[in-house]
């Protein structure tokens, strides 16, 4: 039998995605269970990450993903109306589904593996991505990426120093210049009538 190749990042990120949702809705329903608007909040919430997560890598893997955008001013909120919010803080998804726990062990090794690393430097929206989901399961986020390297720069060898000027002597002092009055000045004084 010949070893199969193991799955994508993508892929191996949707089964830790399944497997959460499967936990969430076993939580859910009964005594000492979560309540059914929470469960299908966080389900909710799994499934559309999980759909996001997977768009961008595809693009990603595509070609098609542009990696620096332009910044657009803030748009603002509409005002939603209230609804159930989701716990926060950290870890605060393994407080209501200890089962969690597996799956955030798996998450952390996934975001370990070089794979993963590459695809999150090549799109810095895949951080912003996961960090809710680092949040929820306690688990430490994926770096920030790194800047891309400065342009190379034309290397020149360094430049010879500058020798000092070597200190000349002086010149010696030469004869004043004469100066010659004009015509019907008198060198002495002031001019003289005709």
């Amino acid at each position: 039998m010949f070893p199969s190749t193991p799955p994508a990042p993508a892929e191996r990120f949707a089964l830790i995605l399944d497997g959460l949702c499967q936990a969430v809705a076993a939580r859910g329903g009964g005594r000492d269970r979560l309540a059914g608007p929470l469960v299908i909040l966080i389900w909710s919430r799994l499934r559309r990450l999980g759909v996001r997560f997977a768009a961008l890598a595809a693009r990603i893997a595509a070609g098609r993903h542009r990696r620096f955008l332009a910044r657009r001013p803030p748009r603002p909120t509409p005002r939603r109306p209230a609804q159930r919010p989701l716990p926060h803080g950290p870890a605060w998804l393994l407080r209501l589904v200890p089962q969690a726990s597996g799956y955030g062990s798996q998450l952390q090794h996934l975001l370990a593996e070089p794979e993963m690393a590459a695809l999150i430097q090549s799109a810095p929206q895949m951080r912003r991505l996961l960090r809710p989901l680092c949040r929820m399961l306690g688990v430490r986020p994926p770096p920030a990426p790194r800047p891309p390297p400065p342009a190379a720069a034309e290397v020149r060898p360094p430049a010879a120093p500058a020798q000092p000027p070597e200190p000349s002597s002086p010149a010696p002092p030469g004869p004043a210049p004469v100066r010659v009055p004009p015509a019907g000045f008198d060198a002495c004084g002031p001019p003289v009538p005709a």
